[in-house]
């Protein structure tokens, strides 16, 4: 059996560190209120800091590779480039447009599981505002329990029209 010849460089352990660290934070927020923008910031940091940990080790093989090595590794970093793009654009929308309070009927309120396992409970909102749209929102475990249990038909909502994440709701 053959040993690995590769070490593991500081900056790596740096990056893991650094993704445990935002993944733990990111299920400590709360799912809703002020800070819920924070929650989305966590979710999206660990996708920044995986591509630009795969950059990274691309620029380290571009400088000892061939020609194809760099142009494959120009491709890689386009490609991660344009995903950590495609993740922040809603973020980043809802950093420029602020909240929007809206007052919605018909409210319904559901529970589901993805498929990661124990910290993969979402719950979320649905309602009808004046012009006839649906909203789906994300909310909080508490504010999906006490929803279910009061049966309100309407609430006013204030939440983050990109992300889907509601900031409060009377």
């Amino acid at each position: 059996m053959r040993k690995s010849e590769r070490k593991i460089k500081k900056y790596e352990i740096i990056l893991c560190i650094l993704v445990l660290a935002v993944v733990a934070a990111g299920l400590l927020l709360p799912k809703t209120g002020e800070l819920v923008l924070l929650d989305e910031v966590c979710s999206i940091s660990v996708i920044w800091i995986v591509c630009i940990y795969v950059i990274v080790r691309g620029i380290h093989n571009w400088r000892t590779g061939e020609k194809s090595t760099r142009t494959a590794g120009v491709i890689i970093a386009a490609v991660c480039a344009a995903v950590c793009l495609w993740f922040t654009k809603d973020l980043a929308a809802d950093l420029v447009s602020g909240t929007k309070t809206v007052m919605l009927t018909d409210i319904e309120v559901s529970e589901s599981q993805a498929h990661t396992g124990i910290f993969s409970h979402h719950y979320y909102l649905l309602g009808t505002d004046p012009q006839g749209e649906r909203i789906r929102v994300e909310i909080s475990a508490d504010d999906y329990t006490r929803t279910r249990s009061a049966g309100n038909a309407t609430a006013v909502l204030v939440y983050y029209e990109h992300t889907g994440r509601a900031v409060s709701m009377r």
